[in-house]
């Protein structure tokens, strides 16, 4: 370790397990928000899943086994949902069968999304040691808050999605890189992590980029020609771990890609960079063929993190640039590490020639980078009032008053975390005013599903709108809803559930002239802004 960075103890590691362990009971306490588009097709690929590992278990028993490895077995059990790498998607559905059908510890979809807040756990850990090397102790705890406190963060980490795994893993990768610089084990664990996430989702792709933008321009210096020839600095030995571990890992986890290997891939690359194109609802702008507006995530980022955590990270940003007490040369060009961390991930969704994605969960690798900066930035801010012994309860006492809005911010928003706008926009019904898109992936019926399990008619037909019929089926499973209640088009319908998003107010139009009624029988809103309507056909 350089003299420059702080080593961890054993009392950091103490820290990062309490961490993890208060993390992760919080996720599991606060699991009320409903089943998202996306998981609901995830869920229904852990169940495809569960019944390979299930045969595999009985061809053992059988002396069969290789029956579970031919090609046939392999596509008909995880043919589904090729788009996407099948790591988590195992881990969801392993975690179901453990959890929910033989522990009998959890509900179906608890089991499900136990994954994703165990790496989002994880995450908050990492976090804490990474920034403790750098600001300090406080600093470490600080930044913690500063990312799980994130409203939409928050929300997506209690999903059985990719999403917050991949930045866990973006900055598990990362954070080894980093550590790479003083020991071999620290190279080959950067290539096994790599491997992981590439086995997760598609923006593993993109960390040997910024990992050779980092080595390139931090050893600018030893870059030269010569009479010998071109002079370039030592390749990390973390380069050399990626390139043999990560493709064996990408193959080994994926069994689909145990056949056909090359036209698979091939497939499944080709069907990111052909990816169809999201509705955006940006200040009134219907964007629905690129480019997106350059602007999109870096106001976006502007107006969905909260405002003290702004603050603090912008502190952070100024405590780097002056590089305080810093007097050994960072051989590890750490500030430009960050830097890129903290730019790339929303850089890459402004590009003209990006697919429009639109959500902030696609740029959300940056998040850790821009918490350890806020954490750093309430250390360097207490540190320079001159305050002696009592620096560490300044430090505190800052730290609760930076955090203490945006948990409140959390909390008052939870469960609709995409529905999050900080008071720079007016909060939830600023964004209303400013025509922003409040919401996706269909998830607030479940707040619904109450007032239809009390005054639904018995055997009621449901246009379910934006949720899905896996989501419907999950709701039964998890005795959310009343089994009776059934799935129907919406002209053989019964009742409605309008999400409110401006790319289904077609549907609304033609709820209203369907149902011979514009007035919903019952709205489910956030500060007075609907999120979800319930109609009743009226009958003539």
């Amino acid at each position: 370790m350089s003299e420059r960075y702080s080593a961890t103890d054993r009392l950091d590691w103490a820290v990062a397990i309490l961490v993890f362990g208060v993390v992760l009971a919080c996720l599991l306490a606060t699991m009320q928000m409903g089943f998202t588009r996306d998981e609901s097709f995830y869920f229904h690929a852990a169940f495809q899943y569960i019944r390979w590992f299930e045969e595999l278990y009985t061809n053992f028993e059988a002396g069969s086994i290789a029956a579970s490895f031919s090609q046939a077995n392999i596509d008909k059990h995880w043919g589904y949902n090729p788009e996407h790498p099948v790591l988590m998607k195992t881990l969801f559905a392993l975690s179901f069968k453990l959890f929910n059908q033989h522990l009998e510890w959890m509900s179906a979809s608890t089991a499900l999304r136990l994954p994703g807040a165990v790496f989002a756990a994880g995450l908050c850990s990492a976090l804490y040691l990474w920034t403790r090397q750098l600001f300090g102790r406080m600093a470490g705890i600080i930044a913690v808050g500063a990312l799980l406190f994130q409203p939409r963060f928050f929300f997506h980490a209690h999903m059985a999605c990719f999403d917050v795994p991949i930045v866990a893993l973006w900055f598990a990768v990362m954070y080894a890189y980093w550590r790479s610089y003083e020991s071999k084990a620290w190279a080959i664990a950067t290539g096994l992590l790599w491997g992981l996430a590439l086995s997760t989702k598609l923006n593993a792709f993109f960390l040997p980029i910024i990992m050779m933008g980092h080595w390139a321009v931090a050893h600018w210096s030893s870059w030269g020609v010569s009479k010998r020839g071109v002079r370039i600095p030592p390749f990390p030995k973390a380069f050399w771990a990626m390139a043999v571990l990560g493709p064996i890992l990408f193959y080994l986890l994926w069994p689909r890609h145990w056949f056909d290997t090359s036209a698979r891939i091939q497939w499944y690359m080709n069907f990111h960079l052909k990816h169809v194109h999201y509705f955006v609802y940006y200040f009134g702008e219907n964007v629905q063929q690129p480019p997106l507006p350059i602007s999109y995530p870096w106001v976006m980022t502007l107006l969905t993190v909260p405002v003290s955590i702004l603050a603090a990270f912008v502190a952070g940003v100024v405590a780097w640039a002056k590089g305080d007490e810093r007097e050994v040369a960072d051989e590890r060009g750490t500030g430009l590490l960050l830097a890129i961390n903290l730019i790339f991930p929303i850089a890459l969704i402004s590009m003209p020639s990006t697919p429009i994605f639109g959500g902030v969960k696609h740029w959300m690798p940056a998040m850790p980078f821009v918490a350890m900066l806020a954490g750093g930035g309430v250390v360097w801010c207490v540190r320079h009032l001159s305050l002696g012994q009592s620096r560490p309860i300044a430090e505190l006492a800052v730290g609760v008053f930076v955090l203490s809005t945006a948990l409140y911010s959390t909390l008052h928003i939870h469960p609709f975390g995409t529905s999050y706008y900080n008071e720079l926009i007016g909060s939830t019904r600023g964004a209303a005013d400013q025509e922003m898109m409040r919401q996706f992936w269909g998830y607030a019926s479940r707040q619904g599903l109450p007032w239809l399990n009390d005054n639904a008619k018995q055997n009621a037909r449901v246009f379910t709108g934006n949720t899905t019929g896996f989501a419907w089926g999950m709701y039964n499973r998890d005795k959310m809803r009343r089994s009776d209640l059934r799935p129907s088009p919406l002209g053989a319908s019964d009742y409605s559930l309008f999400h409110h998003q401006k790319s289904f107010v077609h549907r609304e139009i033609e709820i209203w002239e369907r149902y011979n009624t514009r007035a919903p029988v019952h709205v489910v809103d956030v500060d007075g802004v609907p999120v979800l309507s319930i109609y009743a056909k009226k009958r003539n």
